[in-house]
């Protein structure tokens, strides 16, 4: 059976592997795994392709018995929350993320807003597989319908205002600058906080299929939008990727904080006031939420980076909160989905509570340093090169070693609490090496010795 879902749904190059066939099958096949029937959402995206994919998935739906509500172009959090307020079936949400703009997904969720799990996901690509023999063919006095979703981004903004103090944070009078990256929350962002109110300015605000900046929010391409948060004497600056689900916050001086950081911020404040504290993280964050949960006293369970088996372990232990590396953030007791705009209202509404400026919120959290490098790796090779991979690993930079870890991928930790893991992306053809140290030497040598091991494994693998 061909795996076709990743950590994100399926993704692929636009018009040639992500295709509206391609589109219009699996919704068939969601339409089927549902039984032919009920009420299932679509959005979208700004991307190219992105309205072509999702009215084929409305298609493939509608065809297979489900009736349809289109939201049009909305963020990820959106359409979860119209999922879960409207008590529908579940939904397709066609998204390239944060990759590059010639890629993009498709994302199937199910009825409590959640990507699919694994082992849905595993049905579907069986089902598919099967499709010229074995699947349902709805009668014509069957078939679904396609209506507009009634009011999707008006539902959310007033939910997302229901989940913070926004009066509190409306007091606080805060300048707030937001950059989407030209995609789904351009204007929505805008207008959430404005409700809240905040001032706020805008940077790569105009939705479009063409970025201003590089889709993936990280420190190292949002030097444009740090500097426009000084210029312009703000308290905050706010920058999502094109469906905003993942979020950076710089503060009034310029500097981009760390997603651990930002984590481990977060932690406190939804795990303090527990009684039961129970915390969800994919093995690549930070040593930063070990030492905040050990202080906590609160529960740790590491899974598998990405949505599914976050969302998987956070069902599975009863957690009040997760997040993932990447800048996505799990307000559980809400929601169970990563919402970066939900993240910038909670964001300033600790601000506003505590009455300290973002760059005091961690200054008493001891500093990581974490190194993320992104060797290119053929999707056909990467299964042969991670095996190379791990027999080299057997031999390698075992010096100080404490524990390997293969949750997902190989992961070292050393007694002076470093790590080094190196995992293949689920979304791009990637290998992905990542080190975690308090000492950035430390960090910077792990991750040149996690490189290194990796393209001598895809050397012997054959690829490039």
């Amino acid at each position: 059976m061909t795996k076709m879902f990743g950590t994100a749904g399926i993704r692929g190059l636009t018009n040639f592997e992500m295709t509206p066939l391609l589109a219009l099958k699996m919704a068939q096949v969601y339409g089927d795994y549902l039984g032919n029937k009920g009420k299932v959402a679509v959005g979208r995206d700004t991307r190219f392709g992105a309205h072509m994919l999702s009215d084929a998935a409305a298609c493939g739906l509608v065809s297979a018995g489900v009736n349809v509500e289109d939201c049009g172009t909305v963020p990820t959090g959106c359409l979860a929350t119209y999922v879960t307020q409207k008590k529908l079936d579940g939904a397709i949400l066609i998204t390239g993320s944060h990759t590059p703009p010639d890629r993009i997904g498709l994302i199937v969720m199910m009825s409590d807003g959640a990507y699919v799990p694994d082992r849905v996901a595993r049905s579907l690509e069986r089902m598919f597989e099967e499709y010229s023999t074995r699947r349902c063919v709805t009668p014509p006095d069957r078939i679904g319908s396609v209506v507009p979703a009634d009011a999707p981004i008006e539902l959310y903004r007033k939910k997302l205002l229901s989940w913070v103090d926004a009066k509190l944070i409306a007091r606080a009078k805060y300048r707030v600058l937001v950059d989407p990256c030209n995609g789904a929350a351009a204007h929505v962002l805008t207008d959430v906080l404005r409700r809240a109110g905040c001032s706020v300015l805008e940077l790569n605000a105009e939705p479009s299929c063409i970025p201003g900046r590089a889709p993936e929010p990280r420190a190292n391409v949002l030097a444009a939008t740090a500097r426009e948060v000084v210029k312009k004497r703000c308290d905050l600056g706010v920058a999502t990727d094109i469906d905003a689900d993942r979020v950076l916050f710089i503060d009034a001086n310029g500097q981009v904080l760390s997603e651990d950081l930002v984590g481990a911020i977060f932690a406190e404040e939804e795990l303090a006031p527990l009684r039961d504290r129970k915390c969800v993280t994919p093995i690549n964050s930070s040593g930063l939420i070990d030492l905040v949960c050990a202080k906590l006293n609160a529960t740790l369970e590491y899974c598998p980076p990405g949505q599914p088996a976050t969302v998987e372990a956070i069902k599975r232990v009863g957690a009040a909160y997760s997040y993932e590396e990447s800048g996505k953030y799990y307000f559980c007791r809400q929601v169970l989905w990563c919402d970066g705009l939900l993240a910038a209202l909670k964001m300033l509404e600790i601000m506003a509570r505590k009455k300290l400026p973002l760059s005091e919120l961690g200054a008493h959290l001891p500093k990581f340093y974490q190194v993320k490098r992104l060797v290119r790796c053929e999707d056909s090779k990467k299964e042969a090169v991670m095996a190379r991979t791990a027999e080299i690993w057997k031999k390698e930079g075992t010096e100080g070693r404490v524990k390997d870890v293969t949750v997902d991928g190989l992961k070292r930790v050393y007694k002076d609490s470093s790590w080094l893991l190196l995992r293949k992306s689920g979304t791009e053809p990637l290998i992905r090496v990542f080190s975690d140290s308090m000492s950035p030497g430390r960090s910077e040598s792990l991750v040149a010795l996690g490189e290194e091991i990796v393209r001598r494994a895809i050397k012997q693998a054959g690829g490039r």
